[in-house]
């Protein structure tokens, strides 16, 4: 199968010169029935190699640096000029080698054909018909190619994108969080060490996730909900008795493939944004799944010395709207904003 997808090209190519070598040196033989003068069949072998050079010159410079470049007087003047070309030398070469007379007289001797010639003045409409169709072949195949390289650099920026989103999220999960983490990790070990040691271990699994399970912008959804599960665990250390944090999870899920921590930007904020040392408030996040739909809910309450905007927390709504548009375009819904109870909802929902 490789081989076949990489000399397919050239498959291609060969099988239609030879279709055009058959027109225009064979066919002829074949209907007549009888051998042809030597000197039209090396002028057809001349003219054939030269339609080769002149399709992949067309192809390779003519296209890329005329009509590509948006210069088409000159493009289409200079394909006129070539194939004005071809018939003049076509022409030249029946007035010095008679290729011409004697073909008419092979058909006048096996009564095939009777002609009036005239050398100058009949285009040769086999060559001329051969050239138009060389001409418009190599332009297009020049055209597709030139947009199958642009589509790939287009892809190629697209996922070079996607990489710097995912390594700049993997950046703004704030240092101060581990730090603060293992500050509380540290007091917690003096009076329940083995609350410590869990969160120690869910702390390693999620510097483990973000080193190791994202290179390839793709993990399971068991995974990534897990990371949001300890994260926000991890969080709650530092929270107080005013704060209450609701998750809910599905009980079983359906394992699908999953961006990356797609989901932390927005539980993210909400404690960035929803937590007071001093007044009571509550965080709320739920992440339900019908088949392949994924859907988050996140709901946090506004202080007044809070900002509400979510764009100035994590990776900010702009970078992340814009992380969803890439991966998943056309089979995602964000919906943020405040209700009428002081709180800020976020409503993500995905096809995966």
């Amino acid at each position: 199968m490789l081989l076949i997808g990489k000399y397919t090209r050239v498959i291609i190519h060969l099988l239609a010169w030879q279709l055009v070598a058959f027109i225009m040196i064979i066919q002829l033989r074949l209907i007549l029935g009888v051998p042809l003068p030597i000197e039209l069949t090396l002028k057809q072998v001349g003219l054939f190699i030269l339609l080769i050079v002149y399709y992949y010159a067309n192809e390779k410079f003519f296209v890329p640096r005329l009509l590509y470049k948006e210069k088409l007087p000159a493009f289409i003047a200079l394909h006129l000029g070539i194939i004005t070309c071809f018939q003049v030398l076509g022409r030249v070469v029946d007035f010095f080698f008679h290729t011409k007379e004697k073909m008419i007289k092979l058909l006048l001797d096996t009564q095939k054909l009777k002609l009036n010639i005239d050398s100058w003045t009949n285009l040769d409409a086999t060559l001329l018909l051969t050239s138009f169709v060389v001409a418009g072949v190599s332009t297009c195949i020049a055209l597709v190619q030139i947009w199958q390289n642009n589509l790939r650099a287009s892809e190629l920026i697209r996922k070079k994108q996607v990489d710097a989103e995912l390594a700049l999220l993997k950046a703004q999960i704030h240092p101060h969080f581990f730090f603060n983490t293992l500050n509380n990790i540290y007091s917690l070990s003096f009076d329940d060490i083995d609350n410590s040691r869990a969160s120690l271990y869910k702390l390693s699994r999620m510097m483990r996730y973000l080193l190791y399970e994202t290179p390839n912008n793709q993990t399971t959804l068991s995974r990534e909900i897990e990371f949001v599960r300890d994260y926000i665990e991890l969080m709650g250390l530092r929270m107080t008795e005013t704060m209450r944090i609701e998750l809910e999870v599905p009980e079983q899920l359906v394992e699908k493939p999953v961006a990356p921590m797609i989901l932390l930007p927005f539980i993210e904020n909400a404690f960035k944004h929803g937590v007071s040392s001093l007044m009571q408030g509550e965080i709320i996040v739920r992440i339900t799944q019908r088949g392949n739909h994924l859907k988050l809910y996140v709901q946090n309450h506004i202080f007044k010395d809070k900002s509400v905007r979510i764009e100035d927390g994590g990776i900010g709504l702009t970078n992340t709207e814009r992380r969803l548009e890439m991966l998943y375009p056309g089979r995602h819904q964000l919906r943020y904003g405040r209700n009428e109870q002081d709180s800020y909802i976020v409503e993500l929902e995905l096809a995966l």
